[in-house]
Order: structure tokens, then sequence, then C-alpha cells
């Protein structure tokens, strides 16, 4: 019994030692679901709860974050204008009050907590790192105390609350240093650059220090995460957390945003880095996005490599994926506003779309990048390619024999526009070309699949889905080639319709070519009978295995009736 005993929580631990972490700043759901703004799948279908859904199979996310602002009521400058106008940003509304609401919900479906402490009324980030107002009137010494004492009270409200934090940053985006003091934009007053006086950056670092002291007296076991946002200058990430070196800190947190931060080779150095000079701390990629519509200028535009759709935002989730497991120092990856979904009623949840969120600001539906990020967490296993076994003709090559066309428009073309080469096309034939369909039904085994498809058709239209099952994805003309996929499940073996129908479509044309059909691989673990542990059920042991002669007095997570549990 010993011995499997020790062999069970050396897998525990092992695994354990492996975690990663995916999922996304929610900071604004608990506003959204205040105002009663639906969620909706990439299917159409309702969403009853997003953070169930969020931890489901089929976004497979186990941690979330949030930010805390210190008084969000207070007028502070307004991130559009830079003035202090009077104006409040509905973003903005982040207290301990609200944090604990969302945290409670967080813990208790069972995802890791990361808590933001931006120590300001207002938005922390390079340009701007204000001072509460309540603070204001406090000399550097009293300044700290004020820190150490307002995080430990937050923490403390969390853990009563059942909300504790497994991580926690102190401060955000702090490249430049924190709490610089009032609203003052032309001043370098505390600012921390690289050719800053000595006395900036030990403030900097005492502020620092009685933060983590905080955490460490409140959180033992969460882990300290100092977050900074210089990823697309790696020797200049590397000179920051040289000087923060005297801080006691876990985990490096990063901001990357290819539009800000350059591309997937500048971040990969940059991680390189880190991973040199820092092997002892692991990074995070705390805050990352892409645009599916309308980006304004930038510094780097990617466009012609993930464009603006869509599309493009997953296939940057995806490539960013697979970036990120060639780094093994790299244990997180946090999409920022990934539950972006329209202003609310009367704008009171957003006064402007960012566009850079998981979900359609106008159809309220989840992107398709959603379901990339799962596999950074490395809880899926790659899925195995089954359209040669059950789809006939998939790519049109001479005709498009194998499939069902209802309503007689469809037909053969031999053309080449890459992707599409030799597809199969809606053509108009001087009446509408609506209410029919190109399918087929193959017997399919149970499981979970992914169907998808390259099309064309006018920009703007609409009514042309992707079909599989009781699924459907709308397929909104672009007038360029596109790809569309939709997931779906067959819980007893047999015949499924997959194919594309149209539906009172506003297309005066549509191409299509290239089936592909996935089946999700399973993990491979089963449920497996064992004796109850009638003997050692109610005795404490060790992370480890080794069993105690009684409740531990010292600090630390211990197994005890089968859990874990933290003596505290």
């Amino acid at each position: 019994m010993r011995k499997l005993l020790l062999l069970l929580f050396t897998v525990v631990t092992t695994m354990a030692s492996a975690q990663k972490y995916v999922g996304g700043d929610i900071s604004v759901l608990q506003s959204y679901e205040d105002h009663n703004v639906s969620y909706y799948d990439n299917a159409g279908n309702k969403i009853d709860d997003v953070l169930k859904y969020l931890k489901s199979e089929s976004v497979g996310w186990n941690a979330l974050r949030v930010r805390l602002f210190v008084n969000p009521n207070k007028t502070a400058p307004n991130k559009n204008t830079g003035q202090v106008d009077g104006t409040t940003d509905a973003q903005v509304c982040q207290d301990i009050n609200y944090v604990v609401r969302l945290g409670k919900r967080i813990k208790e479906e069972g995802f890791a907590f990361m808590l933001d402490f931006h120590y300001s009324d207002t938005w922390a980030d390079p340009s701007n790192q204000w001072t509460p107002k309540a603070w204001l009137t406090l000399n550097d010494t009293q300044l700290e105390q004020k820190v150490y004492d307002y995080t430990t009270e937050c923490l403390q409200t969390l853990n009563e609350a059942n909300a504790t934090p497994d991580f926690i940053q102190i401060g955000n985006e702090v490249s430049y240093g924190m709490l610089w003091g009032a609203y003052a934009p032309t001043s370098n007053t505390n600012r921390c650059y690289s050719s800053t006086i000595d006395a900036n950056w030990t403030r900097f670092i005492n502020l620092l220090k009685k933060a983590s002291k905080a955490c460490r007296d409140k959180c033992p076991e969460a882990k300290i995460i100092i977050h900074t946002e210089r990823a697309g200058i790696p020797s200049a990430t590397q000179s920051i957390y040289e000087k923060l070196a005297s801080v006691d800190y876990d985990i490096i947190g990063l901001s990357y945003y290819p539009f800000w931060h350059n591309g997937l080779s500048t971040l990969a150095t940059t991680l390189n880095t880190l991973a040199t000079n820092f092997p002892s701390k692991k990074v995070q990629i705390v805050e990352t996005a892409y645009y599916y519509q309308n980006q304004p200028t930038v510094d780097y535009d990617f466009s012609s490599t993930w464009p603006i759709s869509e599309n493009g935002q997953a296939a940057f989730a995806k490539d960013l994926v697979t970036e990120l497991k060639k780094h093994s120092n790299v244990d997180g990856l946090y999409w920022w506003f990934p539950e972006e979904n329209g202003n609310g009623p009367n704008n009171q949840v957003l006064t402007g779309w960012v566009n850079r969120g998981l979900w359609d600001n106008t159809t309220h539906k989840a992107h398709s990048g959603l379901y990339e990020l799962k596999a950074f967490a490395g809880s899926v296993v790659e899925d195995t390619d089954v359209t040669a076994q059950y789809i006939v003709n998939a790519t049109f090559d001479k005709d498009i024999s194998g499939w069902t066309n209802t309503g007689g428009t469809a037909k053969w073309k031999q053309n080449t526009w890459a992707p599409l080469s030799d597809y199969c096309e809606f053509a108009w034939t001087g009446n509408a070309i609506i209410n029919q369909e190109v399918v087929q039904s193959p017997t399919l085994p149970t499981g979970t699949y992914k169907l998808s498809v390259n099309y064309a058709s006018d920009n703007g239209s609409t009514g042309v889905f992707l079909i599989a099952g009781d699924q459907s994805k709308e397929m909104v003309g672009t007038g360029n080639v596109e790809t569309a996929n939709v997931e779906f499940t067959v819980s007893v073996e047999g015949p499924v319709k997959l194919g594309v129908k149209l539906q009172n479509t506003t297309a005066t044309w549509v191409n299509f070519d290239n089936f592909n059909l996935q089946k999700e691989a399973t993990t491979g673990i089963e449920a497996i009978n064992r004796e109850p542990l009638t003997v050692s059920q109610h005795v404490w042991y060790t992370i480890d295995g080794r069993r105690l002669s009684g409740k531990p007095s010292r600090r630390g997570i211990y197994i005890f009736n089968n859990q874990k549990i933290i003596v505290r």
C-alpha cells in the first residue's frame, strides 16, 4: 500500500510541476452578466453559464485573471482623452467587492485565479501609473506602508470569501515603475527608465518589496508575478528584471501583442533571453490578443500573416501556442479581454469596441480562436485526420460525385484560386440560389469531431452555412477565400449529414473546396476500480507521500481524506 501511495503521490507531484495554465483576463464578465448580455458558442447556441463553458472540454481553460483598482469610482484620467475631465470609463469598475464576487465564482468552478493589483484608481500601464487619489498626501515611507496594508486587507477579504488567489500580480505593466504620483503626463517624477537616477529605482523596489511581503504573509501558497510589457525589446526586458533582482517574486509576467511588440521571432528571442538569465523563474504571457476587425494604426502590421478577421485571429492564436510550447520556461498564457461582447445596454458595459475579444461584438457568437488556446495546456492530444475514411470526394478533384445537391445549381468548376482548386460552386442562374445544400451522410462512430472547409462568396453575403449534424457555422462572405469550421459530437454511431447549406442567402455566388474532418483524440486515461483505502483514510500525508502522526502544525499543502488541504 505504501509503495502504491508513494507512486500516486509521485505522479501527482510530477503532473503539478509540469502544470500549464491557459485562460484569459475576464475582468468585465461580471459587468456583462449584471447587464444581461447573452453569450453564444460558435454554432449559435446560447451559453447559460460562461464560466462553466470556459472550463468545458470545448474551450479547455483552467485559469482566469481579474484586475483590481483601489477606488474606480474616483474621477481619474480618461484613457481616451488623457485628461481628468470628469468622465468615467465603464470598464474601470473592478473594486474589491466586484473582485470578490467574480473571484469566488472562479474558484468555485475550479479555475486557478490570478489577481492583478493595479495600485491605482484607473488603468495602470507604461504611460499611466497614477497614485490613487486617497494616497496622494503620503510620503514615500508612508506609501510603502499603505501598499502593504492595502494589499493585506484585499487578500484577507478574498481569503475570507473563499476566493484566495493562486497567482498575484504586484502591479500591472510596471516597466517604468509604479505609483508615480498625481496625474502629470509630461513629468519624469518617479519614473524608472534605463538611465533614471538610482533613487527612483530604489523607491520602486521598496514598494514592490512591501507588496510582495503582504502576499507572502496572507497567501503563502500563491505565486507572485512582476508584470512588464517590453517583450518586443529583449535587452530591455532583461535589464528590468536584473534591476529587480532583490525583490521576492516567482514568475516573470509579460504582455505580448504582436502589433506593439513585433513578431513571434522577437518574442522567442525574449523568452530565450529570460531562460538564460533567469533560469529559476517561470514566464507567463499574462496578456495577449489580436484584432478580428477594425485594426487601427499600429506599430507592426501583421495583417498579411494573420488577416484582420476571425480566421486570422484564430491563426495568430494557433501560431502563438505553437511558439510558446517550444519554451519550457513558459507555463502560462492569458488572452486579454476575451469576453468582449458589445457595449451592453445604453453603453453601460463599454463605451467603445476594442475588437480583440473572442466573441463577436455584433452576433455575440464565440470566435474560432477561443477554441485554439487550450492546446497550450497540453491537455489536448493531436487530433486524427479521418477525412479519407469518411468523406467521399472531399476535394472535388474531377466532379461533385459522392455529394447530394438539393436545389440543382451546384456544379463542378475547374479553376485555380488558392487554396481552391477544382471546386464546387453555387452559381447564379437568373434565380436566387436559396434553400439548397450539397451534403453527404457518412456513418460516424462516437466521438468529437471538427469539420472544416475553404469557401468564398460575395463580400458581406450571409445565409451560407457549414453543417455537421445538428451543428452549423455561418460563413459570412468577404470576397476572399476563408476557412470555416464547426465542432460536433456523435453520441451514438450513425449517419451524420455534412456539407454546405444555403438558407435565404444574400450571396450571388458561393465556392467551396477541401473538406476536412478531424476526430478529437482521447487522452487514453480510463477510470479503474480500486479497493477503498480503509486503513489510511483519516491519516495526514505530506505532498510527497510521507505519513504523519497527526495534523501538521507547519504551513503547507498536505493530503487528508484523499484531498489536498492547505494548512495556514
